[in-house]
């Protein structure tokens, strides 16, 4: 059976511990591809550690595509990072690195924390948690999210206007049928595609709108005649600009002009590594047209489906009206309360705010020394912008790094109004989902790949 030594009194977690020294013999081929591991139990009481410690070593083993789950038979190990499973439809290379955007490193989440308050919940045995619930999801927990609001942003909302939902796609979808599909909807270019495709789906129509100075352009909201904005103000994706104290203001002042609604999506505003966020729109004065929204997937695991809306009072009774329950379910509600009153959610948020910053240094720094080209300065984010450097020509940055095991993206395949020249070699380089070796291994096989 696999074994290694694991220090309970290292700065470094049980966790990364054994994730290292897995992933070391996989690399050495110590664990063979297709090789069965050991379960999670067995491995426990072997080591000496808790199953809670395995299973997150195992999970971020199984993100990296380094091991697969194979149902009613245990985890095996794979060849490499991604490597091709018996269903695997596509002919590209297995990837190796992935530079993709916006997700948790499932690897750091609170297992045993999170394990702990769910056995909680289940003593409890509280007959409402089976209960299809409020509409608006539970009123504790709510209550929760209003404080946690006013602490991390200077929100301050009645819990009375909060709205949860299993993910962006269902708030964005109700948020259309409650505002009204006939509303011409807003939205930035180069933006979130993945919003653009669920208003579309949801009846909405959409107008892509240019940035101007990192900022939806107002001058654009005016004249094409938008009902609604979805605005990405602290973190602009994908370009990473915040939106300043001026377009703020100018942006509130065309709601309040119209009539029309903002919809401020916070989506990272937890990660900041230099200066001060600006006000959310929310927290503004004239912020009474802003639909605040928020999820706990991009601060926990991508997997914990479970978002959040605060609407304008006047929209509340509308919502109630049209929506007889929440779509999360009371077990998984009231697990999060928990959380967040014992105050792990913020102390969670501190310690991924240390790994993530370490993580942005070293990709700076290793894109520096390689001459990768220019990395946009970044403040605050799980990405940064490079303009890359090289012999490549544009169109062949993607192709090349894939060929080379390496995932990434184009600022303009964000973009609806496609960008030429330039534009087409500045890509997007997610750090959250890598240590900080495999960053600098991923950059050193782009600089091969590139050139």
């Amino acid at each position: 059976m696999f074994t290694c030594n694991l220090d309970p009194s290292s700065r470094t977690t049980l966790t990364e511990q054994l994730y290292t020294a897995l992933r070391g013999d996989m690399e050495r081929g110590s664990i063979r591809p297709g090789e069965r591991m050991p379960s999670k139990r067995e491995l426990a009481a072997h080591l000496n550690i808790s199953t809670a410690t395995v299973e997150a070593a195992y999970a971020r083993l199984i993100s990296e595509g380094r091991c697969e789950s194979r149902p009613r038979s245990g985890i095996y190990a794979l060849s490499q990072p991604f490597a091709a499973a018996e269903t695997q439809q596509t002919e590209k290379p297995p990837v190796r690195w992935n530079f993709g955007t916006g997700a948790a490193d499932a690897g750091h989440f609170p297992y045993a924390t999170w394990a702990r308050l769910m056995r909680e919940v289940l003593s409890e045995q509280s007959t409402t948690l089976l209960l299809s619930g409020d509409p608006q999801g539970d009123a504790a927990l709510r209550r929760e999210i209003a404080g946690y609001l006013h602490r991390m942003r200077g929100v301050d909302v009645s819990p009375d206007a909060i709205v949860l939902g299993s993910g962006t796609e269902v708030l964005v979808s109700a948020l259309v049928s409650l505002i009204g599909r006939e509303r011409l909807f807003a939205v930035e270019d180069p933006g979130y595609s993945r919003v653009r495709r669920i208003l579309v789906a949801s009846g909405a129509r959409i107008v892509p709108t240019p940035l101007c100075d990192g900022a939806i352009d107002i001058r654009s909201l005016y004249a094409g005649g938008a009902g609604a904005a979805y605005v990405t103000p602290t973190h602009q994706f994908p370009t990473g600009e915040e939106m300043q104290t001026g377009q703020r203001e100018a942006l509130l002042r065309w709601a309040r002009e119209t009539g029309g609604y903002i919809l401020e999506d916070d989506y990272d505003s937890e990660f900041r590594f230099s200066g001060a966020n600006a006000p959310a729109l929310r927290a503004m004065e004239g912020g009474g047209q802003v639909v605040y929204m928020n999820t706990f997937s991009r601060t926990l695991a991508p997997g914990l489906r479970l978002s959040f809306m605060v609407l304008p009072m006047e929209l509340v009774p509308r919502y109630r009206a049209m929506h007889a329950a929440c779509t999360v379910p009371g077990f998984e509600q009231e697990t999060l309360r928990k959380f967040i009153a014992g105050g792990y959610l913020e102390r969670h948020i501190a310690r991924m705010r240390v790994v993530y910053r370490a993580r942005l240094q070293t990709l700076t720094d290793t894109a520096k020394k390689l001459e990768l080209g220019e990395v946009a300065p970044c403040g605050a984010g799980l990405h940064v912008l490079l303009k890359a450097g090289g012999r490549a020509a544009a169109g062949e940055l993607i192709p090349l790094a894939e060929r080379a095991g390496v995932h990434l993206t184009r600022l303009c395949d964000y973009a609806v109004m496609q960008g030429t020249g330039e534009a087409n070699r500045v890509v997007l380089l997610g750090f959250s989902g890598m240590d900080e070796e495999a960053i600098r291994q991923g950059l050193e096989a782009l600089k091969k790949a590139w050139g």
